[in-house]
């Protein structure tokens, strides 16, 4: 890839997806890399609310292994998602976080929020 170039997210829909070692049936499945600041945000926000649409008990798992970077506009993205599954009834999980994502969500105080294996 090249300098400067930043992957955009990915959608996945399958009936068995395995994100380390856990197997996500049937699930809603987004993965995101690169960073996770205030320039890339609404991609991912945009990408979650396409995943809900309006369904009843969503199960939305966001892959977000390979991010390198998350700002407060990235963390607040995630928080968006929370707010928005559990409205639903449904079920959020991030079946893998990057080191520097986990780190943000602990000290802030919001893995309550979240489902991290």
């Amino acid at each position: 890839m090249p300098q400067g170039a930043v992957p955009a997210p990915m959608r996945s829909r399958g009936e068995s997806v395995p994100a380390g070692g856990i197997v996500l049936a049937p699930w809603q499945v987004l993965r995101f890399g690169g960073e996770l600041d205030c320039v890339r945000a609404a991609s991912l926000r945009g990408a979650i609310d396409e995943a809900l649409g309006a369904r009843d008990r969503p199960r939305l798992a966001i892959d977000l292994g390979d991010v390198s970077f998350c700002d407060s506009a990235g963390l607040s993205v995630l928080v968006h998602a929370a707010k928005k599954v559990r409205e639903r009834g449904g079920t959020l999980l991030l079946p893998r976080a990057s080191r520097q994502v986990r780190m943000l969500i602990e000290r802030c105080g919001l893995q309550r929020l979240f489902t991290l294996p």
